[in-house]
């Protein structure tokens, strides 16, 4: 009777796992897809617009050790956001440390593709990241540019497949489907928050010589080269000629 009613139940968990979908399923985020770090950038908002300086240093103290050991790059920026209390400084530098914690999680999401669970991990820690950055995205391109990369996080974690529980429900893994998704992700997302420090500088650029240089490729070839072989091909011309006369002279 006790053997009948364990494997009774047992039955009942395994049938529940795979045939019954709820949020705590094995496709669902939750909690553990939540980033600290992430969630701070809310409280550093927050703080900001009361100039609350001391604590935006707080909550900064409390992820230096992680800034220093992953999104050093960013560093030079905040510094120089707290000394000038630049308010659009430091959010624009943590965004851009968002960014690059994305990228961080979605690397080693890969290199850790085989083991299902760790790979869900990253990449829910990667997803939770991104719906903090989810407005800003929005506000430079649209709604629906935000929905296409929440798409692309779904898909992606589909493509990591499922173990299933002892081998049963278990769903093949494609590692070339989840790269792809991967390169989607980072493409759309890298130039929206760049490191401040590092944007391209085009403060010597102006109306005059970006006319001059419109239309030039990358290797320098375009009309303009033509244009100015040919003119010097025709001053060579005219110049052996007047030099012929010369000599007949």
């Amino acid at each position: 009777m006790k053997k009948s009613l364990f494997f009774s139940l047992t039955l009942i968990f395994i049938l529940n796992y795979i045939f019954i979908p709820s949020q705590a399923s094995a496709y669902s985020y939750g909690d553990p897809g939540e980033e600290k770090i992430a969630e701070a950038y809310k409280e550093l908002e927050n703080s900001l617009e009361n100039d609350d300086w001391d604590n935006a240093k707080k909550i900064y103290d409390s992820y230096e050790k992680d800034f220093g050991l992953y999104f050093s790059k960013v560093q030079p920026d905040i510094k120089k956001a707290f000394e000038e209390k630049d308010k659009d400084l430091l959010l624009e530098s943590w965004r851009a440390a968002l960014m690059l914690n994305i990228e961080r999680r979605l690397h080693f999401a890969q290199e850790q593709f085989d083991d299902y669970g760790q790979a869900k991990l990253l990449l829910a820690k990667a997803r939770g990241t991104f719906n903090v950055l989810e407005p800003f995205v929005v506000e430079e391109k649209s709604q629906e540019e935000a929905d296409k990369i929440y798409a692309s996080f779904d898909t992606a974690l589909n493509s990591l497949g499922n173990p299933g529980l002892f081998g049963i429900g278990s769903k093949d893994n494609d590692p070339e489907a989840f790269d792809n998704e991967v390169e989607s992700i980072i493409k759309e997302l890298r130039p929206l928050f760049p490191i401040p420090s590092e944007k391209a500088d085009e403060s010597h650029l102006n109306e005059e010589n970006l006319g001059f240089l419109d239309g030039m490729g990358e290797g320098g070839s375009s009309s303009f080269w033509l244009y100015f072989s040919l003119a010097l091909i025709l001053i060579l011309i005219v110049l052996i000629t007047i030099n012929k006369r010369k000599n007949k002279q």
